[in-house]
């Protein structure tokens, strides 16, 4: 049974139908949106798996032409559990991503984090958030602090402002999008 949570891959490619299922996406609700079909917003929220890597996602919204007239990528926001998100950090590629190109990250458990034990924990995690992405906003939940009015607006990204690693990510990711592009037109 198909229904409207599945996607069925006609050319089998996934790269291809999960990038441009996200656009299909974004353009229904502006369509949905100025037909008044449903009620007016201010903002899209795009929320990947925790291990989703960023970039194919950065990269498809900041090269949609007919999205780019119309929408503005601003925040980026990633959540780290502060109790296993060094664990997390140190097995999955993807967590260093999200990290690095975040304009906000959202530090979650912290106050799990108790005796000498937990404030070591909680410096050394600090410590790496910072080294991975100096100039991210650090927020925890445990004090308010991830509230909407500090979480979004925080102006237009800019990949520029990032490490040489995000700029290099995203830079491979157009290379291989326009790879895929080749792929979906000379394949089929």
């Amino acid at each position: 049974r198909i229904d409207d949570t599945m996607v069925l891959l006609q050319s089998g490619c996934l790269c291809c139908t999960i990038r441009g299922d996200l656009i299909d996406t974004m353009r229904n609700l502006l369509a949905r949106r100025d037909r008044g079909d449903i009620k007016s917003f201010d903002r899209m929220i795009i929320e990947t798996t925790g291990l989703a890597d960023p970039a194919p996602v950065l990269h498809t919204v900041m090269s949609e032409p007919e999205l780019l007239s119309r929408c503005r990528l601003d925040s980026v926001i990633t959540v780290v559990d502060g109790v296993n998100g060094s664990s997390t950090l140190d097995n999955h590629p993807e967590a260093v991503k999200q990290v690095a190109v975040a304009d906000r990250i959202v530090l979650t458990k912290l106050d799990l984090l108790t005796g000498r034990e937990g404030e070591e924990q909680l410096f050394a995690i600090i410590a790496r958030l910072r080294n991975l992405n100096p100039a991210a906003r650090l927020l925890a939940t445990h004090r308010d602090e991830a509230t909407a009015a500090r979480l979004f607006n925080s102006g237009l990204y800019d990949p520029s402002t990032k490490s040489l690693d995000v700029r290099n990510w995203l830079k491979a990711e157009a290379y291989e999008a326009g790879e895929r592009h080749r792929h979906e037109h000379h394949d089929v």
